[in-house]
């Protein structure tokens, strides 16, 4: 079941968790026997055998619905740890209850789910309870940015469990940033723009590379940008730490400015997820300055 990115409004009988930001995946308990599912339906036991062998120690006769995350020592959830297999703790945190000893649960209200999946899970090892969040909407999203969550998940009480179906039952709302960088170049697919290379300078004046951008870019943008490119070419990467060259890249003298939305940003300095929104003609690229709370 997936939920929609429709917010709230007036409506009642919502509770709210955390959006975590990891891998998605059923667990299948029986016995000892446990199969991690992906959203695309592959097993993922090779990749977290962690959690396939904890939850095989339980002997249980049900169906979890859950994320797999990584967390950073300080407790943080961390998607680009869980990428790239560095993570030293990975958690599979369930947050509903499909089936139990062959009942099947899902068509009864996520509030009889909830009670039941309190019952049945305690968070130990690297498995997690997903915690409810008190209060409102509202205080609940203001409490994700403080922390960097990835957003809020609300449910309704009398939620059945839709299988494969995006469903209002369910909102999300993602914690989204915004963000003025420097066009230091373009990607090109054959000669048609791919995306836009971004950049921001460093207190000592250093241009480095965050990645690229192409989705939120519309035909008349990557038509400018093609005219911009005549002007803009440069033969030398202006970023001090460049992607690798593969003849894809046209670099420009840093003029242009853009404004990005974004999830976060990564481990390894990158843009994740980003959506152009808009060039800044009003901007210099000098303003596009690097700062802790800015990114």
């Amino acid at each position: 079941m997936l939920p929609v990115q429709e917010p709230l409004g007036e409506e009642e009988g919502f509770i709210h968790e955390i959006k975590w930001d990891g891998f998605r995946a059923l667990a299948y308990l029986q016995g000892g026997k446990v199969l991690l599912e992906s959203r695309g339906g592959h097993s993922l036991n090779r990749r977290f055998p962690q959690i396939a062998s904890f939850l095989g120690q339980k002997e249980w006769q049900a169906v979890l619905d859950g994320e797999i995350v990584a967390f950073r020592p300080g407790g943080e959830a961390d998607f680009s740890l869980l990428k790239s297999g560095s993570a030293r703790m990975i958690c599979y945190v369930a947050f509903d209850l499909l089936f139990l000893a062959g009942e099947n649960l899902c068509p009864q209200p996520w509030q009889r789910r909830r009670a039941l999946l309190e019952e049945l899970v305690e968070s130990a090892g690297p498995l997690l309870l997903s915690p409810l969040l008190p209060g409102s909407l509202g205080e609940n999203l203001r409490r994700a940015r403080e922390h960097g969550w990835e957003g809020i998940i609300s449910k309704h009480r009398q939620s059945p469990y839709l299988p494969g179906e995006r469903s209002p039952w369910w909102r999300k709302h993602k914690i989204l940033r915004t963000l003025d960088a420097v066009v230091v170049g373009l990607r090109l697919r054959g000669r048609q723009v791919r995306s836009l290379a971004l950049g921001l300078f460093c207190p000592d004046d250093r241009l480095v590379y965050l990645g690229s951008c192409g989705s939120g870019l519309g035909l008349r943008e990557r038509e400018f940008l093609e005219q911009a490119s005549i002007l803009l070419h440069t033969d030398r990467p202006p970023v001090d730490n460049p992607p690798p060259a593969d003849g894809s890249w046209v670099w420009f003298q840093p003029h242009l400015v853009a404004e990005v939305e974004y999830l976060e940003l990564t481990a390894q300095k990158r843009l994740r997820h980003p959506v152009f929104l808009r060039f800044r003609f009003d901007k210099r690229p000098q303003e596009c300055q690097w700062t802790g709370d800015q990114l």
